[in-house]
């Protein structure tokens, strides 16, 4: 009996076709899925009138700014509109300029094309080099509702991203954080990890860049509706504040009272803020680093479906290579977008992403120990 006979028939081939027969499911399950499902998006948009829906706010602020109009809301009612007001700092609607140049529907596809790369470039920049992890994050529902909405989430998860990855150089991480304080105010919680880590000039830089831009930003268009702007946040969240997956709502939901459960909301979240100072100084930047980003998440008032695609930052850092907690995000398939998630969907998925942000910080805090590949 030759060799290769006798492998066939003591079954030593059996974990070779095994192997195949896994390859062959990601090729397919993280990979030709996942093209197909930004296919299916991108005709899907065009065939409902949907491209690229919140980018439609930054498309008129900048037609506004093009003319010489004040581009913020003068009316209340107006907020209850989609794709209408305009809620930002003045910065996204200044550099959607040159966008205008073409119709509403053209910019937006290319703001989803280019979003499709955005998400990509968010994992590459944290060193993820397993492809499948690629596939994986391109059926996460926060993620293709970043790219459907043609918002600045994805954009804020690389300049996190960029900021992680450049964390020894002052400049580029201070100009990555400060960058985003001024197009909105999300990721200010890293700031307090610059400071945390000892990285204290790049807390100074990045706060610096932030305002100096937000003040240039404004005077660009005259400083218009400067004074109003935070009225308009507050009627904002008076107004779609329910349409939200915050903590916040979820104790509404349980019956508490609207001061209790905002108590709960902020406390919440300043825990997560004091832990961040906590293991920074004891030297677990990375795991400090993935709680910033999930202090941010908690302490933001309205929180939409795509606002978790910061997560790919969280799960990049804490596991470069496809396991579990990739998966999990997977359960917000039951997650709407908007429209007044019900009680389950809003306990849900912040339920999803806690158990997301555990699963990482439980890989990061031993990530930095383990031993380097020979």
């Amino acid at each position: 009996m030759t060799t290769a006979a006798r492998q066939v028939g003591t079954g030593v081939d059996r974990p070779v076709s095994l192997e195949r027969i896994m390859q062959f499911a990601a090729v397919v399950f993280l990979g030709l899925l996942p093209a197909a499902t930004i296919v299916a998006l991108f005709v899907g948009v065009v065939r409902d009138d949907s491209v690229a829906l919140d980018f439609r706010q930054f498309y008129g602020a900048a037609e506004a700014i093009f003319r010489g109009e004040n581009p913020y809301a003068s009316s209340v009612e107006s907020l209850t509109q989609w794709g209408g007001p305009y809620p930002y700092p003045p910065l996204p609607g200044l550099l959607a300029i040159p966008l205008t140049a073409v119709s509403l529907q053209a910019a937006g596809l290319v703001v989803m094309a280019v979003l499709v790369g955005v998400a990509v470039a968010v994992l590459a920049v944290l060193g993820v080099r397993d492809w499948r992890c690629y596939g994986i994050v391109l059926l996460w529902p926060p993620v293709l509702s970043a790219i459907q909405t043609g918002n600045v989430t994805l954009w804020l998860a690389l300049a996190a991203a960029l900021a992680w990855r450049y964390r020894d150089r002052l400049l580029p991480a201070a100009l990555a954080v400060g960058l985003t304080l001024a197009a909105k105010f999300f990721l200010w919680p890293l700031v307090v990890w610059f400071a945390a880590s000892r990285r204290v000039w790049s807390a100074i830089v990045a706060s610096a860049i932030g305002a100096s831009a937000l003040v240039l930003s404004w005077a660009v268009i005259g400083f218009a509706g400067m004074t109003e702007y935070p009225g308009i946040l507050r009627d904002l969240e008076d107004v779609v504040g329910d349409d939200s997956y915050t903590a916040y709502i979820v104790g509404l939901d349980l019956g508490l009272p609207s001061g209790l459960a905002r108590a709960i909301w902020l406390g919440t979240g300043l825990v997560l803020l004091a832990s961040v100072v906590q293991l920074a100084r004891r030297g677990d930047e990375r795991t400090a680093f993935i709680v910033a980003v999930a202090s941010a998440l908690a302490l933001t008032p309205i929180v939409w479906l795509h606002y978790f695609a910061l997560l790919s930052v969280v799960v990049a850092l804490a596991q470069p290579r496809l396991g579990l907690v990739w998966f999990i995000p997977l359960g917000m398939y039951v997650t709407p977008g908007s429209g007044h998630p019900t009680p389950f969907q809003t306990s849900w998925t912040l339920t999803v992403a806690l158990v997301t942000i555990g699963l990482a910080v439980r890989a990061a805090r031993s990530f930095d120990l383990r031993p380097v590949p020979a």
